[in-house]
């Protein structure tokens, strides 16, 4: 198996910088493992202490150990986080052929990269598998180790040159491609992917994630989940740059997640605690019961 290299994309948040290398230092696969760490510039007319951050960022990426090698690149500039992560997934997986890409605010348990690897090896053949994720959200039914959903999460994530090669930046062509399908396009319930999309589309958001998962549904791939998240993701808290507050997404991560081959489908009781989660636990009682229904209809017609 050979070892994808590790992104992590960085700004100006030294400690949680600092808790995420340490977490990943502790991978069972960190010492093998190639390390590059991105970190944006200040902003024109950044204020002082913006500026004292981003500094003090940097050092703590220089002063990471327990990897194989570490290459830290200080973008001369603030080109923001969409243009930092679209060029270096670009740079990297276009050279090693799979990448595995944090941002500063993902924790990992121990296995993450055990994970990530075992995972990007066993699928790396599969074109219908373009994105394996870390994190799995908050759910009430028991899941299996791994399964497939139709979105990808951003939240420690990995990829392939093959899938990647479908990333694309045309916002216009992607707006006007599903402007008349927006029910198929937010995959997790609720229209927030079609407001993200909108914003980019109208200038005010530069995000790269909406357009990813385009790429997904444009291509019918899927995205490999483990059952219980392997990562937490720390960065909803008051200094948060793109989202607000909250501890909805709050997860104890599992130590490991046994990796096996199953069938390239999506898996729908996995997709229906999505929905839920995202809609508020259980959202609707009635096509709640109609699901379990199905599922016991199924049970007893496999028993006759």
């Amino acid at each position: 198996m050979n070892l994808a290299p590790i992104i992590v994309f960085a700004y100006n948040r030294p400690i949680h910088l600092k808790r995420t290398l340490n977490a990943l230092a502790k991978n069972n696969l960190a010492n093998e493992s190639e390390l590059f760490i991105f970190c944006d510039g200040a902003k024109e007319n950044a204020p002082k202490e913006q500026v004292e951050r981003i500094l003090e960022n940097r050092k703590v990426a220089h002063s990471v150990a327990g990897f194989q090698s570490v290459s830290v690149i200080e973008r001369p500039c603030n080109i923001g986080l969409k243009a930092n992560i679209v060029s270096a997934v670009t740079e990297i997986v276009n050279k090693y052929g799979s990448v595995i890409i944090l941002e500063d605010d993902i924790v990992t348990s121990s296995g993450f990269l055990q994970f990530m690897n075992e995972a990007l090896d066993m699928y790396k053949d599969d074109e219908q598998v373009m994105h394996i994720s870390g994190y799995m959200w908050p759910h009430r039914l028991p899941l299996s180790d791994t399964f497939f959903f139709k979105a990808p999460c951003p939240w420690g994530w990995a990829t392939w040159k093959r899938a990647w090669q479908y990333y694309d930046d045309d916002t216009v062509k992607l707006y006007h491609q599903w402007e008349n399908r927006w029910e198929e396009f937010n995959s997790f319930g609720g229209n927030f992917l079609q407001r993200q999309l909108e914003a980019n589309y109208s200038g005010q958001l530069k995000t790269w994630y909406v357009k990813w998962h385009a790429a997904l549904l444009n291509n019918h791939g899927l995205a490999l989940y483990p059952g219980q998240s392997l990562v937490d993701n720390t960065g909803f808290i008051e200094d948060a740059t793109n989202c607000t507050p909250t501890d909805k997404f709050d997860v104890i991560p599992v130590d490991s997640i046994r990796v096996k081959r199953i069938p390239i489908r999506e898996n729908k009781l996995a997709a229906h605690e999505i929905y839920a989660f995202y809609q508020g636990r259980w959202y609707n009682k009635r096509r709640r019961k109609a699901f379990f229904n199905k599922i016991i209809n199924a049970i007893s017609f496999k028993k006759k």
